[in-house]
């Protein structure tokens, strides 16, 4: 049997990989020997092709091409509709999980492989992350965990760095998701200390700015606006990803397009646009601040000074960007480190894929997995409804923890329901998708307001995978809910998608 493999799920790129018989983590090359690959998807039901094919088919075919389906993981209200049909996240992630797997095992000697750790960002909600379970599970997967992904680059990094303890901070800035994440390493173990993100935050939307800036220049010099073309802004987000990396090295750089001639029907003219390093700098300099406030955040939370912390990860292709080490080192005084950004996080899944099977070829660490957002239940206060946090973000996993002295509200209730929110706000109305679970406890029989003495309990694995239970203390009655059992398909959608996948040719 294959040995289980770490996978980074990437919104633009993802890979996979394994600990090799020497202790040492290395990443499995795709189909075209490359070591990722991009998250993109052709459909041609029952047959579908990822990866860079995929990727270069947005010029010619866009409306068959999904891509991006990361940010919306577990989201219930979200389908990829393609030809006429629909299609969930979970399912277009399952055929990118795969083929690289699919791929990998080639690269790894022909076995299947069917264990994997998959990673996703530290602030993921419950929701995202079963959503990417499952979809490990409908591409044939046997998912040993869910871990963050600052946590498996913090892995990757500190293995061999453990002796005495370190503190240091992961800048995670990927192709379309943000994390920072303090940790602490020691002689045998790696802690979080402090975790902060944005899932809608990456390497993406900066591309987005270049694209924006192309054709605003496009309109005022030659009164074409190209917005509506689909197969050409395909083509300029491709040229744009390129250039923001060329500017990694490059001061300027240009970006040629054919564009449709003005009073010339069905005649093009090339156009050149230069896009100089500070140019790029100044249209994307708000999307740099969001990620500068919410380093700040994540210090204040775990309530750190830039003294406390040794060294600063960078991780992630966009972390890259010359803006970002520039900003890292004017706000913490360190010079930051770009340690190997594509490919270490999934390096690090596959440490602790080799760490849950008890790989012999590895000293022994014990990594500290928390709860990224804070759980708590609705009630009523002072006639209000709040938010009472019952387990705060951070703590450490697997926990369970309670809390005791809620009742009815009314006189002869004869049921209280509890709805379960996740995150930091007070106010229910905050939570634009409501709660993340909701169900009923049996308060009978009827007494007055008050009376009954209720308690809440969650219990969180490893995953951050979520069981509530709610007691009336009165009665010994109860109820649970099984929070990780929720999903965004029905009964439905899950067996069609199946079936699609039992059924699908992937190249």
């Amino acid at each position: 049997m294959a040995k289980a493999v770490g996978i980074d799920l990437g919104t633009t790129y993802s890979a996979v990989a394994v600990v090799d018989d020497y202790g040492k983590p290395v990443v499995l090359k795709n189909a075209d020997g490359q070591s990722t690959t991009p998250s993109a998807v052709f459909f041609d039901p029952p047959n579908y092709v990822v990866g860079e094919t995929a990727l270069q088919s947005t010029i010619t075919d866009t409306d068959k091409v999904v891509q991006f389906v990361k940010r919306f993981m577990g989201q219930t209200d979200y389908r990829v509709h393609v030809e006429g049909k629909e299609y969930s996240p979970e399912f277009v992630s399952a055929l990118i999980l795969r083929k690289i797997v699919q791929d990998a095992s080639v690269e790894f000697g022909g076995d299947p492989i069917t264990r994997a750790v998959i990673t996703v960002p530290a602030y993921f909600t419950e929701n995202q992350r079963h959503a990417t379970l499952e979809a490990g599970q409908m591409a044939g997967l046997e998912v040993l965990r869910i871990i963050n992904e600052p946590t498996a680059a913090a892995l990757s990094y500190g293995i061999n760095r453990r002796g005495k303890s370190q503190r240091f901070m992961v800048y995670d800035l990927g192709g379309g998701t943000f994390d920072v994440t303090v940790l602490e390493v020691g002689e045998d173990d790696l802690n979080v200390i402090s975790t902060g993100g944005d899932h809608r935050l990456g390497g993406k939307d900066f591309d987005d700015r270049i694209m924006n800036y192309v054709e605003e220049e496009i309109k005022e010099r030659y009164k074409v606006d190209i917005g509506d073309d689909k197969e050409l802004e395909a083509e300029l987000r491709l040229k744009a990803e390129a250039a923001k990396r060329q500017l990694t090295g490059r001061t300027s750089v240009p970006i040629a397009l054919k564009i449709p001639k003005v009073g010339d029907k069905g005649q093009s003219q090339p156009v050149k646009i230069e896009l100089s390093r500070d140019t790029f700098n100044a249209i994307c300099a708000d999307l740099l601040g969001r990620t500068e406030m919410l380093l700040e955040s994540v210090m204040t939370k775990g309530s750190l000074e830039w003294k406390d912390i040794d060294d600063i990860l960078c991780v992630g292709g966009s972390s890259r960007m010359p803006m970002v080490s520039d900003m890292l080192h004017r706000v913490t005084g360190k010079k930051p480190l770009l340690h190997d950004p594509d490919e270490c996080v999934a390096k690090g899944a596959a440490i602790q894929a080799a760490i849950l099977s008890e790989d012999e070829s590895l000293p022994h660490i014990s990594v500290g997995h928390v709860l990224s957002h804070s759980l708590g239940v609705a009630v009523v206060s002072d006639g209000q409804a709040v938010i009472d946090h019952v387990i705060p973000s951070l703590t450490r996993l697997p926990t369970t923890q309670s809390r005791a002295g809620y009742t009815t509200t009314v006189d002869n209730q004869t049921e209280v329901q509890i709805r379960v929110y996740e995150g930091e706000s007070n106010d229910p109305q905050s939570y634009g998708k409501g709660p993340i679970g909701v169900f009923t406890l049996d308060t009978t029989p009827p007494r007055p307001k008050g009376a009954p003495k209720l308690a809440v309990e969650f219990r969180c694995d490893e995953n951050g995978r979520i069981t509530a239970v709610a007691r009336d203390t009165d009665t010994a009655k109860e109820n649970y809910l099984n929070i990780t059992l929720r999903g965004t398909r029905s009964e439905g959608e899950v067996s069609e998608e199946s079936k699609l996948m039992s059924e699908a040719t992937i190249s």
